[in-house]
């Protein structure tokens, strides 16, 4: 009887707030789409082999790298976390814990003020919180995804307009004068007549 009335309860609640995802852990849109997150090879000899031994270790590492996160351990987490997203790319844990990773390593390089901010982690930032946004069947994590992406993209567009408002350097005006001298020059004479 009381699985009867737990049953009614959420279709109840599926036809009163149909916003709300009543989903697994698993999301299958989640995959990889062919990206390799880590090159080294699954620990064969300790979790076994085949799938069951994959998932295993992906588990452990999600696990060790969260907690190296806690931790501060930032660039053990990014290493763990990027290994476990490999070896399970359908489980959306591996890619929030991913994400956060690699943009705490990006705020740290945001708040130094560092000039040369790296790029590739920023895309690759971008790119996980973009999928978990599309594909994540947790409503709170695809919330988190979409503000974190939408922060990333201004990140992206100060930093491009930041560059196109660079001054030129002496020597690239110099070599920008000539070259439009030479071209006025070549526009003036008269073009070659093939016979």
């Amino acid at each position: 009887m009381q699985k009867k009335n737990s049953f009614v309860l959420c279709l109840g609640l599926m036809v009163l707030l149909p916003g709300i995802a009543l989903a697994d852990a698993i999301s299958p849109n989640i995959t990889s789409g062919g990206k390799v997150y880590s090159e080294e090879r699954p620990q064969k000899d300790f979790f076994g082999t085949g799938m069951s031994g994959r998932l295993s270790e992906a588990s452990y590492l999600r696990f060790t790298g969260e907690h190296s996160f806690d931790d501060g351990d930032v660039e053990t987490a990014i290493k763990k976390l990027g290994k476990a997203v490999h070896l399970d790319p359908n489980d959306p844990t591996g890619h929030v814990l991913y994400a956060r990773a690699m943009t705490s390593k990006l705020n740290q390089q945001l708040r130094k003020g560092t000039p040369a901010v790296d790029k590739e982690l920023l895309s690759e930032c971008l790119e996980e919180w973009k999928l978990l946004w599309r594909h994540d069947a947790d409503t709170s994590e695809q919330m988190e995804a979409k503000g974190q992406a939408r922060r990333l993209m201004r990140v992206m567009k100060v930093m491009a307009k930041e560059e196109s408002e660079t001054p030129a350097a002496p020597n690239s005006a110099k070599l920008a004068a000539g070259k439009e001298k030479v071209n006025r020059k070549v526009a003036e004479k008269e073009p070659f007549k093939f016979d």
